[in-house]
């Protein structure tokens, strides 16, 4: 996907699968099938976004781990942990993504079901099969695009476009 010059791309990405046997719920970690997941969506989206200038991830340590492989793989600009996607769902996101400048092109958002797909389907402007699949949620290792054309500051319900669903193999 390549980004025209008025336009910002935004990707959000549920975090790839995570075992149950942690303390606590922001304590659970990938496991091997988890990582290699997030390795090949990395991987993926490296053919579809070449850089990231603002990745935002989730403190909760499986979405941290889906986020190392694009920080590797991509060239990437700040990143930033930010508790607001783990504890206030969509709006948090948005409020994330409010205050950003307009030269900031590409974001990246790595955080948790339902979240993605409720924000990805709020945001769409089409009433399409895209718009169909992300309505039921997303499975684990999914990156959802978006083309985002008006400001930041004005992103809000179908103010952008879901070009694609990327998903791995289980």
């Amino acid at each position: 996907m390549t980004t025209a010059p008025h336009r910002k791309t935004l990707v959000l990405v549920r975090h790839s699968k995570a075992g149950h046997d942690a303390p606590t719920d922001l304590e659970r970690q990938l496991t091997s099938k988890g990582r290699t997941m997030a390795d090949e969506l990395a991987r993926v989206l490296d053919r579809r976004i070449s850089e990231i200038d603002l990745l935002l991830v989730s403190p909760a340590a499986r979405a941290r781990q889906t986020a190392r492989p694009l920080q590797d793989r991509l060239r990437t600009g700040q990143v930033r942990v930010e508790p607001e996607i783990y504890h206030h769902g969509p709006h948090g996101i948005l409020g994330l993504l409010e205050p950003l400048p307009e030269a900031v092109r590409t974001v990246v958002v790595v955080g948790h079901e339902p979240t993605v797909s409720i924000l990805a389907h709020t945001l769409h402007d089409t009433d399409d099969d895209l718009a169909g699949q992300v309505s039921f949620g997303v499975p684990t290792a999914t990156a959802l695009l978006l083309e985002v054309t008006g400001p930041w500051a004005g992103l809000g319900p179908q103010q952008a476009h879901l070009s694609e669903i990327v998903t791995v193999r289980r």
